[in-house]
């Protein structure tokens, strides 16, 4: 019978907290884990130590900003770490990782198509994990080999965006990189991922774009429009060409797309163009709008998303075996002091199901099945029945 065991750890000596994530999953027969830590982890060491303590068990990690989540409850840095086993001998499970440098499909289409070979299936759910800036290209390239395969993941993160993020497996550490897994679960599952924000009446098209900078919405410098929408809210950044993270946190874009609207957190205005530099593509002829979130919602919106997965998957509190929460460091960092509480409301509507999660610099789910996307401040679960 498959089953999910978490562990979590705050010990500052990489070998006590390697015993602590590592005993519980050895004693349950672990398959696969996921694993989650905070930047004042060595991060080398412990997926070392990892390794060699559970030895032929792979694993997939990634870095969280400040603070991670373990067996329901919050766990906050600088040094703290989480993990998500799932056991059983039907659980099958193929990991592979690989430095990018320069993403483009061609390395996404080989990274699926390594999973596959190693796990020998038609996997269950996929796991992926980048560091910021690869996901997109990688992502493209996933999909035409998984097709519709469940997919979630999260870009690294650190703690004040200087880069020290990384994602990891049981293999290698990649501080630019991605890493893989595919995973064959014997039971229901879920992989729900949506925005939660409230449309409003503002959109425009997008005139020009490339990659991550929109340079013109309707023909227009795209932070003079974004601005106007906003009432004026970027104030002198819209001159001084400053960070504005923290201004469009709560006020975002939103991508109109044929499955549903993914976000996209504006990071700075660009001069002298007044273009907008975001933390996710948007092309040239798509539509954006402004959304509005509230930290009442952001707080909320987790457990809400999983209570609605279990009515809709079939999955009962009493059959569902983990959870694993994909949740945006930006709303994290909004919602500040009631985090404790969120991660509170998502293992309240979960019974005693163990949840486990990281807070990340960017998420990765479907709208619709076969079509991963890359978006910020989402928020995704997987849930296991």
């Amino acid at each position: 019978m498959a089953t999910c065991i978490a562990s979590q750890s705050t010990q500052h000596d990489v070998s006590l907290m390697t015993s602590e994530l590592a005993d519980k999953a050895r004693a349950g027969g672990a398959k696969f884990g996921f694993v989650a830590c905070t930047v004042g982890v060595d991060v080398e060491a412990l997926r070392r130590q990892l390794a060699a303590a559970l030895p032929g068990v792979p694993f997939v990690g990634v870095t969280s900003c400040r603070s991670v989540v373990g067996s329901g409850k919050l766990l906050a840095g600088p040094v703290a770490a989480s993990a998500l086993w799932l056991c059983g001998q039907d659980v099958k499970a193929a990991v592979v990782g690989q430095a990018v440098s320069a993403p483009d499909e061609a390395t996404g289409k080989s990274l699926a198509r390594a999973a596959l070979t190693a796990l020998g299936g038609k996997a269950g759910f996929a796991l992926f994990h980048g560091t910021p800036g690869t996901e997109e290209a990688l992502l493209v390239g996933i999909s035409r080999e998984l097709k519709s395969t469940p997919l979630l993941g999260g870009s690294a993160a650190d703690d004040d965006i200087s880069g020290k993020w990384s994602v990891f497996t049981h293999e290698a550490r990649y501080p630019a990189g991605a890493a893989l897994a595919l995973v064959d679960w014997p039971g229901k599952l879920a992989a729900p991922w949506v925005s939660g924000a409230m449309s409003t009446e503002f959109k425009g098209v997008v005139t020009r774009a490339h990659g991550r900078t929109i340079y013109e919405i309707d023909g227009k410098p795209a932070a003079v429009v974004y601005d106007k929408w906003m009432g004026g809210a970027l104030g002198d950044s819209l001159t001084k060409g400053d960070v504005i993270l923290g201004k469009t946190t709560m006020t975002p874009l939103g991508v109109q797309r044929a499955s549903g609207i993914t976000l996209v957190h504006p990071e700075r205005v660009v001069l002298p163009s007044k273009a907008i530099a975001t933390f996710a593509e948007v092309g040239q002829g798509e539509t954006v709008l402004l959304v509005k979130s509230t930290s009442i919602g952001m707080q909320g919106r987790p457990a809400n998303l999983v209570a609605r997965a279990l009515t809709e998957s079939g999955i009962t509190t009493e059959s569902l075996k983990g959870v694993l929460l994909v949740y945006c460091a930006g709303c994290m960092l909004a919602i500040d002091a009631a985090t404790a509480s969120m991660v509170a409301g998502v293992q309240g509507v979960s019974g005693k199901a163990p949840v486990v999660g990281a807070f990340h610099f960017g998420e990765q789910g479907c709208h619709a099945p076969g079509k991963p996307e890359h978006g910020n401040l989402m928020t995704g679960a997987l849930l296991l029945g």
